[in-house]
């Protein structure tokens, strides 16, 4: 069986919040084994950066709180400048908005 085609996402792109550490960076690096392009966010946009760079040219960092309605529109239209659409996201940030 081959799993790189039966599991591929290539030609697909993702967003995962909380990509830059744990679980977050784990999903994001499977999900670029796979063929996928992948936007990944913190709060901390220097170790986003740094794992962006880490995972390779298929990761795109892109920092920003989302512990706001604020945050979270903000990171929509910097997405929306980059991408048309997304068809995979990864949640990794259990705290309630408000």
């Amino acid at each position: 069986m081959d799993t790189q085609s039966l599991f591929s996402l290539a030609g697909r792109t993702a967003l995962v919040t909380g990509g830059s550490r744990g679980i977050g960076k784990m999903i994001a690096s499977g999900f670029i084994a796979q063929g996928a392009k992948v936007y990944i966010s913190s709060r901390k946009a220097d170790v986003c950066e740094a794992v962006a760079d880490e995972l390779g040219p298929n990761c795109i960092a892109v920092p920003q709180d989302i512990a706001t309605v604020e945050g979270c529109k903000a990171l929509a239209a910097t997405m929306a400048e980059h991408e048309s659409g997304c068809r995979h996201t990864g949640k990794q940030r259990g705290r309630r908005l408000g």
